[in-house]
């Protein structure tokens, strides 16, 4: 596990760009230096321009462990214990903690000494520096002088380009900072790593495995996806959540989830809770990503899980958030990785085609009452060195061999360099596609089933004609005079599920316009004019192909 003793030995090499950093030492600016050789800052009137100069050029020069990160200062901090809420952290959890303006105060302060002209003794005395110094500091948005840091990893990993980063420090072309000591077993993959090389990793990342309960061979192969996700999260620019599923409780989800966290950073998953709703479920997401957590659990999910912020985090590099109590957006790094575990987890929307399912059936009443002859999760972390060695060759085998192309596999869009470094290496070696156990999410989506239902019983009522809303609904309430029974019923019944229920024109119009020109079993929505005399949209299904 990372220490605040290997922490702080990492931050003083990069502070001071010695061994193991690949900082180039910062040149001392103009300025004045004590006999020590540390910078002293005179306060005087009408020099703030050139005192804030002072002040970013003692803090590069100072062992201060301070960064650019998310458009403001930051530090990357050890935490000393377990924290409870609505994020749950394990002690040890490397986080980004914003530097405020008192704290900015103190840090200046340890960087450099302060001076002030005394009129009294006629002379420079010693001072604290002054907050507005701070303030302002701060208020420029804009350090140069200082490093950027794009995350931190907690093991070694790769870069798209197929080089690997082992060593501790900071790493200029990434601007990651790899905070971490030796890690037991760890060893260098080849330079050269050969297809065989991968072969033999690949059984020493399925023995892990062997004891869970995968439906089928496409969800072992989804589960190594994870573990290679897992060390090379922080260089993807996207990738997609993990879903873990299981009919009943006890089956192994939570553990599997831990297993991806233990290997990125030797302790336990940040588990994040969801909110009352998709708006509180959006501020804790903003949280840990600011944060910087490299694994993040959404455990124990009992309601369809959707959201836009989701569909953000997992496709773009960036999301542009205001952080709770903030007024100014951020750009927040979202190279965190996401697992989602549950029992008959239901995704919806968007999120669907952003997910790699893992599912898991031990196929009897009470999984959680089997015995093991293994701790798991204490194999994990005692081969933890080993494991990493292992994903690492297998990724750069494929990546050494030119990352040939396989055919009839095409690129997951949106994904691409997870897509290379991650699925086709796995399918490279003859595994099954990581993501074939995902399309079964398509058929189980309610969005989907209502899309299916309303087309074909729309075009059994009305055919190609075009149609209000209003005539829609009108149809979908039509009843027997003789028997009072609705007559048509099929129509009926898929207007109730796309309203909620409560069927009326507002309701079916807004569904109309949000899935306009979707296609589902070769039928499509469309738009098709208006009504002249009520000046309303009209609308048709037709057959496509």
């Amino acid at each position: 596990m990372t220490n605040v003793t290997s922490l702080e030995k990492a931050a003083e090499k990069l502070a001071k760009g010695g061994k193991g950093s690949r900082r180039p030492k910062a040149e001392k600016s103009s300025g004045t230096y004590d006999a020590n050789g540390k910078r002293v800052i005179r306060h005087l009137a009408g020099e703030l321009p050139s005192i804030l100069d002072q002040l970013g050029a003692a803090l590069a020069e100072a062992n201060a462990n301070l960064f650019r990160y998310a458009g403001r200062l930051a530090r990357v901090y050890q935490a000393g214990e377990e924290q409870h809420g609505d994020v749950k952290r394990a002690a040890g959890a490397l986080l980004v903690h914003p530097v405020e303006a008192a704290h900015l105060q103190e840090l200046g302060g340890r960087a450099a000494d302060h001076e002030k002209w005394d009129s009294r003794s006629t002379a420079f005395v010693p001072c604290d520096m002054p907050r507005r110094v701070a303030d302002v500091y701060l208020a420029r948005g804009h350090w140069p002088e200082l490093p950027a840091l794009n995350g931190f990893v907690e093991a070694p990993t790769i870069t798209p380009d197929w080089r690997l980063i082992d060593q501790p420090g900071y790493d200029i072309p990434t601007g990651l900072f790899s905070a971490y000591a030796t890690i037991p077993g760890y060893r260098r993959p080849p330079e050269k790593p050969t297809r065989d090389d991968a072969l033999r990793a690949l059984e020493t990342l399925s023995a892990l495995f062997e004891s869970f309960p995968f439906v089928d061979d496409s969800d072992r192969s989804a589960m190594l996806a994870g573990v290679l996700t897992s060390v090379l999260r922080r260089m993807l620019p996207a990738a997609p959540m993990f879903a873990i599923t299981a009919p009943t409780p006890g089956t192994g989800k939570t553990l599997l989830c831990e297993t991806l966290a233990i290997l990125a950073t030797d302790r336990r998953a940040s588990v994040l809770s969801l909110g009352h709703d998709d708006a509180e479920t959006e501020k804790r997401l903003t949280g840990v990503l600011l944060a910087g957590d490299a694994v993040i659990s959404v455990d124990n999910i009992e309601r369809p899980l959707k959201g836009d912020l989701l569909c953000q985090v997992t496709t773009q590099q960036f999301v542009r958030l205001r952080p709770l109590g903030g007024s100014g957006m951020l750009s927040i790094p979202t190279h965190a990785l996401l697992v989602a575990t549950g029992n008959n987890l239901s995704i919806v929307g968007d999120l669907k085609r952003r997910v790699v399912l893992v599912r898991l059936d031990a196929g009897i009443e009470r999984p959680e009452q089997r015995t093991f002859d293994t701790d798991h999760l204490a194999t994990v972390s005692a081969r933890r060195g080993e494991i990493i060695t292992s994903a690492l060759t297998l990724a750069l085998s494929y990546g050494k061999a030119g990352a040939p192309k396989i055919a009839g596999l095409h690129a997951l869009g949106g994904f691409e360099i997870w897509d290379r470094m991650v699925r086709r290496p796995l399918v490279w070696l003859d595994l099954p596609d990581p993501l074939e156990a995902s399309e079964g999410l398509r058929d189980q989506d309610p969005d989907i089933e209502a899309m299916r239902l309303l087309f074909s019983s729309w075009l059994a009522v009305f055919g190609n004609a075009p149609t209000t809303v209003s005539d829609v609904v009108a149809a979908g309430n039509e009843t027997s005079p003789m028997t009072q029974t609705y007559m048509n019923t099929e129509l009926r019944d898929a207007l109730q599920l796309v309203c909620a229920e409560k069927l009326n024109s507002r309701r079916l119009g807004y569904w109309l316009r949000a899935h306009r020109e979707r296609i589902v079993d070769g039928l499509q929505l469309r738009q098709s004019g208006a009504d002249g005399h009520a000046k309303v949209a009209k609308w048709r299904v037709i057959k496509c192909g």
